[in-house]
Formats: C-alpha cells, structure tokens, sequence
C-alpha cells in the first residue's frame, strides 16, 4: 500500500485550541486526545495526516473491484463471467463497512477485467462506490444497469 500524507497549518490560538490556514478550528484534545501542551498562543502549528492508499483498481493480488454493495459484486461478477474471465467474490471488513472485493486469479485476465469494468468506452464505465456520498447509490452502475 501507498502511504500518502495530507499537511495542514495553523496557529495555536487558544488553551486547546489550534487555527487551521482554512480558518477551520481543532480541539487539541480531538487530535491526540490529551491535555493540551503549554505553549504561547500564536506558535505555528502543522498537522500531517497519513493513510494508507488502498487501490481496489489496479489488479494487486488479483483484485479489481470493490463495492459496498452485494448485489454489484454479484453482477460484476456474472458479467466477467460472461466475458470468459474467471474471477470470484470476496469480502473484507474495512472498519464498519463490508467491502465486497471481485478477484481475478489469472493474472494474464485481471487487466482484460479492469479495462471491462472501468476502462474501456464498450465496458460498464463504472465509477468507484466512495466517489459517491457515504450511503449514496452508485449511479454509474445503476446507470449500466439500466442500458445507459
């Protein structure tokens, strides 16, 4: 996995208090959960974000897709299938959410998988679930489903 990393300024403005250069205000104790330290208000303050960047898409360890939904992985699995791609479903936990992954054994069929599912003007041109709000639909597989 990609560790990527998101940086933040700001200012220490008051007893618990940091200033973000987006003018948006963190509690201290939100950030590391304890007393806050004693320093002069005005210090500089950076925050740094790290995660680790999981790529559903790219066909590592055979996978290339994931969903929330069952029944997409289900039907995006039945379509390879049609497509003479030999493929099969799994899940992961992934904190609260139930991630049904669609796996590609052969290595030689992940990428013809990829280029079905997302890539390719004849595929599905399906768009990941998380580019939609949190329980949203994903319209660009209703949107395959229904032909469009």
């Amino acid at each position: 996995m990609v560790v990527k990393t998101i940086q933040q300024t700001g200012s220490y403005r008051d007893i618990g208090s940091v200033q973000l250069s987006s003018i948006k205000s963190v509690r201290w104790d939100d950030i590391n959960g304890k007393v806050p330290p004693r320093i002069p208000f005005g210090t500089k303050i950076e925050i740094t974000v790290a995660y680790d960047e999981r790529d559903f898409l790219n066909g590592e360890d055979g996978i290339v897709w994931a969903t929330y939904d069952p029944l997409q992985s289900d039907t995006i699995r039945d379509a390879l299938r049609v497509q003479h791609i030999t493929c099969e479903a799994e899940q992961l936990a992934l904190g609260e959410w139930l991630l049904h992954l669609i796996k590609v054994p052969r290595k030689a069929e992940a990428q013809r998988a990829i280029n079905f599912i997302w890539r390719d003007a004849a595929g599905m041109r399906l768009q990941p679930d998380w580019w939609y709000p949190a329980n949203a639909e994903n319209l660009s597989f209703k949107k395959w489903l229904n032909g469009g």
